[in-house]
């Protein structure tokens, strides 16, 4: 079941929204029609996700009943997207439902299952307070659950759905136990430290999943990522990133979780297949369950790869006798900076990729092409960002701020460019869409500089 399936009133999507809500159940099946909803449009209010979830999920339970008509559920699909395009909706508001809303027929409930807010993450969810969440969760604990579920999901966007009726079963049974104690807060850290790894392990596929989502190239990326983390060849490296990117590109979106599950089993598998060629600390983690296996690993910290092995002279990039060489170019300058989070990157290897494209597919001489396209130029703006990062890491923030300033004296907009960089940016989490516009902000200031 996806939003898809459960906007478009075909006849499949019935039988598969039906059978979604006869395995979970009413209860369940409200909650994960919320989660959906609420990852769809991120930036509703509680009350007008609930009221769009509600309508889906009562002519879910009409239209599977067994003396349901052929058509209950394609004209419920129908009047529901209907009551979208009024201008007095209870639904959530989406930039792009104007534009749905011109289209008629099944193609406007299509359009309508396709929207998906895209603009910049909203800001993590601060864990409330013992007080907080007793006080919430007495004074309504019957809506209580909808709207932790609506909080949560809205800010972990592209993950299964399905994962949030655990994480939200376990806090419900959390405030209900922890809120009749007399001892609160030490009753709510010992259930927090028992859900720790989960918690990570979610921190972490979200991540993933909105990377993969968002960034153009992150199996370059991951390329490199895999590349540094296990110290392992270009060609091996390369062919786990693309085992990885493809489970993650298949189950990212999918309600179920399962399939997660899966892909990390066997992403566990590849990278554990070989143990006595890597680290002690990676060991250490392959001896742990697969999806806790998978956050240990990528907590482990990173070394550069340097070796005159990498090395890819720019003549041979637009050589059809060399295989993936610009992939290995990139892969070259990703494995050297490993404080560089990964849609800073794929971000410039992005434009990389661009310029190599542009010069190889060209009349001019090649060669020519390569050296005026400023990629080395690129490349050593990593090794710049690379170096910042490490800096934003040991210094305190007033002290770093000042390194920024006078490092670009006198440019007072390349030197807010920098410092909103490197301090948005840095982190191994960095949110995509954000990183993205922050390092080509950088990258203009830079080449303007260089003209």
């Amino acid at each position: 079941m996806t939003s898809h399936l459960i906007f478009t009133g075909k006849h499949y999507a019935k039988e598969k929204v039906c059978e979604e809500l006869q395995v979970i159940g009413p209860k369940n099946f409200i909650k994960m029609v919320t989660a959906i909803y609420s990852q769809k449009f991120p930036n509703g209010t509680f009350e007008e996700v609930h009221c769009v979830a509600d309508e889906m999920a009562k002519l879910a339970e009409h239209c599977c009943q067994d003396d349901a008509s052929l058509d209950c559920y394609d004209k419920g699909a129908t009047e529901i997207s209907d009551k979208s395009c009024r201008k007095d909706s209870p639904f959530p508001k989406h930039p792009g439902i104007e534009k749905c809303c011109t289209i008629q027929g099944d193609e406007r409930k299509l359009c309508l299952a396709m929207l998906r807010y895209s603009a910049d993450d909203l800001p993590s969810l601060l864990e409330p307070s013992p007080e907080e969440i007793c006080t919430q969760y007495t004074k309504d604990n019957s809506s209580y659950a909808l709207r932790y579920i609506y909080e949560f999901s809205r800010r972990h966007r592209n993950i299964p759905a399905g994962f949030f009726l655990n994480v939200t079963q376990k806090h419900i049974w959390m405030a209900e136990n922890c809120c009749k104690t007399t001892v609160k807060r030490l009753c709510f850290f010992i259930k927090r430290l028992q859900e720790r790894s989960s918690a990570i392990f979610l921190k972490f596929l979200a991540n993933m999943c909105n990377n993969e989502v968002n960034l153009k190239s992150h199996k370059t990326g991951l390329t490199a990522y895999f590349g540094s983390l296990l110290r392992v060849p270009f060609d091996e490296a390369l062919s786990i990133s693309k085992q990885f990117q493809s489970g993650l590109a298949k189950c990212c979106l999918q309600p179920q979780p399962q399939c997660v599950i899966d892909e990390f089993i066997s992403l566990q598998t590849v990278l554990c297949k070989d143990l006595g060629n890597i680290s002690e600390e990676l060991q250490r983690c392959c001896s742990k369950a697969p999806l806790d296996a998978i956050t240990c690993m990528d907590s482990v910290k990173r070394h550069p790869v340097i070796s005159s092995d990498l090395h890819i002279p720019l003549a041979q990039l637009c050589e059809e006798a060399q295989p993936n060489s610009t992939d290995r170019y990139l892969f070259q300058i990703g494995v050297k900076h490993v404080s560089v989070s990964l849609p800073v990157l794929t971000t410039i290897q992005d434009q990389i990729r661009s310029k190599v494209a542009a010069c190889c597919s060209g009349t001019n001489d090649t060669t020519v092409c390569l050296k005026e396209s400023n990629l080395e130029k690129a490349a050593a703006l990593v090794s710049v960002i690379d170096n910042f990062c490490s800096q934003y890491f040991k210094l305190e923030l007033p002290a770093f701020k000042t390194r920024i300033q006078l490092t670009f004296q006198g440019d007072e907009p390349k030197t807010q460019a920098w410092i909103d960089l490197t301090t948005n940016c840095c982190f191994q989490y960095s949110p995509a869409q954000l990183c993205q516009k922050l390092t080509e902000v950088v990258v203009k200031h830079e080449n303007a500089a260089a003209t």
